[in-house]
Formats: C-alpha cells, sequence, structure tokens
C-alpha cells in the first residue's frame, strides 16, 4: 500500500481523503488541505510551498474555464501567496504553522476561499457530461 511518505496515493486513501474534504468539519478540511500545501512535511509551509499550490490551482481553474467568457484573476499567484502571508503569518517568520493557517482560515473570508481546497466540482461534472452528450 502506498502512502503519502513516497507522494502518492492509493486508491483507498484517495476515497477516504475526499470524503473527509466533502463532509468533514471545517477544521479537519483545513488540516487535511494544511498537509497538501506542507509539501516537505516539516509542520509549517513556506511561500515556495504555497505559491506551488496556489500556481496549480490557477491552472486548473483556467483548464476548466476554457470555452468559458474570460474572468482573469485579479491577483497574480504571487500576489495572493504575499498577501495570504501579509494576513495569516502572525509572528512574521516567513512560514505558516497549522495554528496560523487554521486561525487565518477562520478570521477572514478572502484567505479561506484562497487556502481552502475547494473539491465540489458539481457544476464542471455537469458542464463535462453536457459536451460528451454532444457526441
Amino acid at each position: 500500500m502506498m502512502g503519502l511518505t513516497d507522494n502518492t496515493i492509493d486508491f483507498l486513501e484517495y476515497v477516504a481523503a475526499l470524503n473527509l474534504v466533502l463532509r468533514g468539519k471545517l477544521e479537519h478540511k483545513l488540516k487535511w488541505t494544511f498537509k497538501v500545501y506542507d509539501k516537505d512535511g516539516n509542520g509549517c509551509i513556506d511561500k515556495p510551498e504555497l505559491l506551488e499550490i496556489v500556481e496549480s490551482i490557477y491552472n486548473l481553474k483556467k483548464a476548466c474555464r476554457q470555452g468559458l467568457e474570460d474572468r482573469s484573476p485579479l491577483l497574480s499567484p504571487e500576489e495572493v501567496v504575499d498577501r495570504i502571508f501579509q494576513l495569516v503569518d502572525e509572528n512574521g517568520d516567513g512560514q505558516l504553522s497549522l495554528d496560523e493557517f487554521i486561525d487565518g482560515a477562520r478570521k477572514d473570508k478572502w484567505v479561506m476561499k484562497m487556502l481552502h481546497m475547494d473539491v465540489s466540482h458539481g457544476s464542471w461534472i455537469t458542464e463535462q457530461r453536457r459536451k460528451s452528450a454532444l457526441f
């Protein structure tokens, strides 16, 4: 069975994680998201780790928006990361601890929107079904 230590997950781990993110309490969802962001597993998220995730999310959103009207983001991924650190990095050490991550997400709706991984792809799935029905 593969595990998160080798940066892979097996199907059962995927299902368990998806169930947690879809149905779990907010704190559990944020803890799971924090672990995904903390790529080196040192218990803190630094700017390069957060930037990699934010860039991936931006690229995914661009791919899902193809064919829709252009809704370009107001901030670049770098600006998003800088703003998150300004709002959340309470001790100014350039790293986000789990507590800072959770507290920041709870206190600020914009931070919550930026940090929380949205896996509710209902509209994307509906759009894909509609497209496949045309063939």
